[in-house]
């Protein structure tokens, strides 16, 4: 998940992002959410209840010293400076992933620019 998916739940506490994210527990995956992406959204809030109940359904993929790096040389290669952005397309393609965002553009020039084609769900 990038941002824009995290910021739809917590606009759409049971819209579609929180719906698809339990529908994809119940499956037998656990979404994936890079901790820069938490990082970049929470701030305790007393509206991020939903956030805070998705966060415990997620797996958190950490930022390592190994992300910073590929995400480093993914910058270099995209021409482009989104952290976070970056870290959710390493995350994606590390683990063969769904990218669900509302950043398409972003997100599919990053990918471009590895030659990656990620199968991307707009919220």
């Amino acid at each position: 998940m990038d941002a824009g998916a995290l910021t739809d739940i917590e606009a759409h506490p049971r819209g579609r992002t929180y719906v698809d994210c339990c529908e994809a527990l119940f499956a037998g995956y656990r979404p994936l959410l890079p901790a820069v992406v938490y990082a970049q959204v929470w701030r305790n809030g007393p509206r991020q209840a939903p956030l805070a109940r998705v966060r415990k359904i997620c797996e958190i993929v950490p930022f390592t010293d190994q992300t910073a790096e590929d995400v480093g040389r993914l910058l270099a290669l995209s021409g482009t400076s989104d952290v976070v952005d970056a870290a959710v397309v390493i995350t994606a393609i590390s683990h063969n992933a769904v990218v669900l965002t509302s950043d398409p553009e972003d997100i599919g020039k990053l990918a471009d620019a590895v030659g990656v084609r990620l199968p991307l769900v707009v919220v």
